[in-house]
């Protein structure tokens, strides 16, 4: 008989425990975190996307045409200013200049025979003038030397200028053969080749093949060109900071200030006009730069000076429901009513607040709740369903504990007796 009452008293045992100690539990409300509400610096953010790219990229064309005899570098090596980088087959160029060299050698022969009949035909007709003044040659004899002479002097400067036409010709021979060696214009890295040996370089302004050779960057100065929506443009501004985080390491980012802000607008067919703008990036280690490379871009626009507001988390504001199903963030039109809950004796007191502006961890409150008051803001799973005045205890992680904690409470002990 005593060992079916040990029994039942080791069933009861286990039932009354538990029941007890969830209304011990029960008496200190729901488990949540809370934080006090404190005066903060906002440092709103625009987000964009854009590319990664070299301040200074140049694509190294031909000037000539000409088959390709030596390529000397390679993508990725990096290159001084004036280094020679490829070498177009030189002996078109070169026949050229021969032909130039023997037509001027032609030309310098021909004044020289030009100076001579000149020279003859001036000592001619000052002999024919003083025979003239004796009355021994006639008049028209005399004036067809008179042209003669004036034949020869220009038949002289023909030929003078025939010279100068031939040199300019050398010249410019002598400037193409120059140009079968193209040398680097800047010092950097070469960031693509586009022709091989034996293929042919055209000089063209539209992109065929051979009309672009390689791409030389200028490696010390890293940046980002993102596109900033016309909407946001107007608080752009240089000197901003900003994140930018490349799409292949989205685990990292890059940290730079706007430099930069394009006073003309790009505009895609059917897309909204966006702003370019440039932002000088500090070198980061883990980050291999590729000019091309995808990146998102998160600008400050935080002041310098900016005054400080009153401001809770994000999360702790909740939004009504609309009968649309809508939340009030997305059509404030309808209600535009925010609200967060308040520690205040114990309990979760619902305000109804005025929010401003927003960064990525806080948002202003323009009225509705005072400095050093407890906002709720988790966790989600309870701070979501929470109602007006129901009962609550801050966990011990908490940044804050409740305004007026509930000092007088009675806490029941349950003591089975066996």
């Amino acid at each position: 008989m005593k060992k079916k009452w040990v029994v039942i008293a080791a069933i009861a045992l286990l039932v009354i425990v538990p029941v007890g100690l969830k209304l011990v539990r029960s008496d200190d409300g729901k488990k949540i975190d809370a934080e006090k509400i404190s005066q903060r610096a906002l440092t709103p953010s625009i987000l964009a996307s854009g590319t990664l790219i070299y301040e200074s990229q140049i694509t190294l064309a031909s000037e000539v045409v000409g088959r390709v005899k030596e390529v000397l570098v390679k993508e990725g090596e990096t290159v001084k200013e004036g280094q020679l980088l490829l070498r177009l087959d030189p002996e078109t160029s070169r026949a050229e200049i021969a032909q130039i060299q023997a037509s001027r050698r032609v030309a310098e022969l021909n004044i020289n025979r030009q100076q001579v009949n000149s020279d003859a035909q001036a000592a001619k007709q000052k002999r024919y003038e003083g025979l003239r003044a004796q009355g021994m040659v006639e008049a028209v004899k005399y004036d067809d030397f008179v042209t003669q002479r004036d034949l020869a002097v220009v038949e002289l400067r023909s030929s003078r200028e025939s010279l100068k036409q031939t040199e300019a010709q050398l010249k410019q021979a002598q400037e193409r053969l120059a140009k079968t060696e193209i040398r680097a214009p800047v010092s950097g890295k070469v960031t693509a080749v586009y022709i091989k040996v034996g293929e042919t370089a055209v000089p063209s302004a539209t992109s065929i093949a051979g009309s672009s050779l390689m791409i030389i960057a200028d490696t010390t100065s890293l940046y980002a060109e993102v596109n900033i929506d016309e909407t946001d443009i107007a608080r752009i501004s240089k000197g901003q900071e900003a994140k930018i985080v490349p799409a292949a390491f989205p685990d990292k980012s890059l940290i730079g200030s706007v430099e930069q802000v394009a006073i003309t607008p790009r505009q895609a067919q059917g897309q909204s006009r966006t702003y370019p703008v440039k932002i000088r990036l500090q070198p980061t280690a883990g980050i291999e730069f590729h000019p091309g490379m995808s990146c998102r871009a998160e600008v400050s626009t935080k002041k310098t000076g900016a005054q400080k507001s009153l401001a809770v988390p994000v999360q702790s504001v909740r939004y009504e429901e609309s009968e649309t199903g809508k939340s009030e963030k997305a059509d404030k039109a309808e209600k535009g009513r925010a609200s967060v809950y308040i520690v205040v004796d114990g309990k979760a007191v619902k305000r109804e607040v005025d929010t401003g502006i927003a960064d990525d961890a806080y948002i202003e409150i323009l009225k509705g709740v005072t400095e050093n008051e407890s906002v709720i803001i988790g966790p989600p799973k309870i701070a979501r369903f929470l109602r007006d005045g129901e009962k609550v205890s801050v966990n011990a992680s908490s940044d804050t504990k409740p305004i007026a904690a509930d000092k007088d409470k009675d806490k029941s002990v349950i003591k089975i007796k066996l």
